[in-house]
């Protein structure tokens, strides 16, 4: 009875004191099945022998082959890492610390003719023109709290001051801005940025009214604030609020129709750190959306950073600026108001990281306000620079028999003949350019009656400039 209670307990005290290793697992193995019959021995014996070929197998060096392939891929793989560090820097490079191109003019003030500082009011970002009642629309914000903020284009949380819509005369050189009254306006959240003023005749009084769209910071998101204008007592009635989730980072709005507008967006992410990984990765998913008085859509993907819109005067071609790719692309537009449907026409090289755009309703020229160094104007909007550098062109427009014929640079090559390219329709001309003394980092710049009338989202004024006669 001892005997058979002591090898009935052995298995037990084998399981209990397994080993963790493969050898002394077969070892445990053989020791266990010794007591048992031959054909439990058997099975034992082809498992360790299984067990020791896939040790051995897993242990066995590789062969020159193997080896070659793995360092082959892994060089290919560190190849590939390496070439695209290199296009992403070199991108970053060319994007943000390149030299822009040569300005063929000097320091403005005392060579553009007579400039003067005027409106001191805080961050005039953007003007709107209206020629019948002389007047320049800004909307003004004090924008200290972008430095804080979680996002760069509007604030995180309600501030202590709003910002608001100031009305400038034009016909003195010398005026006083006056902010105008927001009537029947709900939100004590106001933070305006990009406008677009339409004028048009009611159907019902047949009276003429001026609109202005405005992009509104608000803390709490985006929103297109749509206003009714009345010069006495110098009121913007509200009509409509817009809100859309594409509406992501809305930086210029234009009207073309009493209830229909496209905007841009300049980054996918309103996040700062996510916008800062766009730039500097080089994507651009910038969008340009467009609201037919019921519901939004996009109609522009993949630009870099749109920023600026702007529409020709007799409603034919939007103008959407890139302020990476420092062009203007030009839109045909279609007849199709529900879908907002454009079409590519053309892109104007402007050489500088630009800004908003203001078009001459008489003549169709674009005036452009641009950024000759963006690291230098990224530093100064975050208030590290004290000043930045302003750069103003001309976008005109040329008649067919003055259109510029290009040559290009290529040689003639054996059999294959000169490309062709296709005549400029445009003419890009300097303006006016600063260091940052008299404004820095112009944001927009206005035409009227031969002035230039600029602004800047970081100054506290604006500069009104009278241009020479042949500009």
């Amino acid at each position: 009875m001892t005997d058979r209670a002591e090898s009935s307990a052995l298995p037990e005290r084998t399981l209990k004191n397994r080993k963790t290793t493969v050898e002394d697992a077969d070892d445990d193995s053989v020791d266990t099945s010794s007591s048992k019959g031959d054909s439990p021995a058997s099975a034992s014996q082809a498992s360790k022998d299984d067990k020791k070929k896939a040790l051995a197998a897993s242990t066995r060096p590789r062969q020159p082959q193997q080896v070659q392939k793995t360092s082959q891929l892994r060089g290919l793989i560190i190849s590939f890492v390496i070439a695209s560090l290199g296009v992403l820097f070199k991108s970053a490079y060319d994007k943000f610390f390149f030299p822009s191109r040569e300005i063929a003019i000097d320091q403005t003030v005392g060579v553009q003719g007579n400039c003067h500082k005027t409106a001191f009011i805080p961050g005039p970002a953007d003007i709107e023109i209206s020629d019948i009642e002389q007047l320049a629309f800004i909307s003004s914000d004090d924008r200290s709290w972008v430095k804080e903020s979680s996002f760069f284009h509007r604030p995180s949380r309600k501030t202590a001051h709003n910002g608001g819509i100031y009305t400038l005369p034009l016909d003195e050189k010398i005026s006083t801005p006056r902010e105008a009254k927001l009537k029947a306006f709900p939100s004590e959240d106001f933070h305006p940025t990009g406008m677009s003023l339409y004028r048009f005749q009611d159907p019902d009084s047949l009276a003429w009214v001026d609109r202005l769209f405005v992009i509104n910071h608000s803390h709490k998101g985006d929103i297109v604030e749509i206003f009714d204008y009345a010069p006495k007592p110098n009121t913007l009635t509200h009509v409509q609020s817009v809100q859309s989730s594409l509406f992501v980072t809305p930086k210029d709005i234009v009207a073309v129709d009493k209830d229909r507008f496209y905007l841009t967006n300049h980054h996918a992410m309103s996040g700062k750190y996510g916008r800062v990984a766009e730039d500097v990765a080089g994507l651009a998913l910038g969008t340009v959306v467009y609201f037919n008085g019921n519901e939004s859509r996009k109609v522009l993907e993949s630009l870099a950073n749109p920023y600026g819109i702007a529409v020709s005067p007799d409603a034919t071609q939007l103008y959407v600026s890139s302020f990476l790719d420092k062009v203007v692309h030009v839109y045909n537009m279609t007849e199709d108001i529900a879908q907002g449907e454009l079409i590519h026409d053309t892109d104007i090289w402007v050489g500088n990281h630009v800004d908003n755009l203001s078009v001459d309703k008489h003549t169709g020229d674009i005036y452009v306000a641009s950024h000759p160094s963006y690291s230098t104007y990224l530093r100064h909007k975050l208030g590290y620079e004290p000043q930045a550098p302003s750069h103003v062109v001309k976008i005109e427009k040329l008649a067919p028999e003055n259109f510029i014929r290009q040559q290009s640079a290529q040689p003639d090559l054996y059999f294959f003949s000169r490309p062709e390219l296709p005549l400029l329709k445009w003419e890009v001309k300097d303006l006016f350019y600063s260091n940052g003394e008299d404004i820095s980092a112009t944001t927009v710049a206005a035409y009227w009656n031969n002035d230039l009338i600029l602004g800047s989202s970081t100054s506290h004024h604006l500069l009104r400039c009278s241009l020479r006669l042949e500009q």
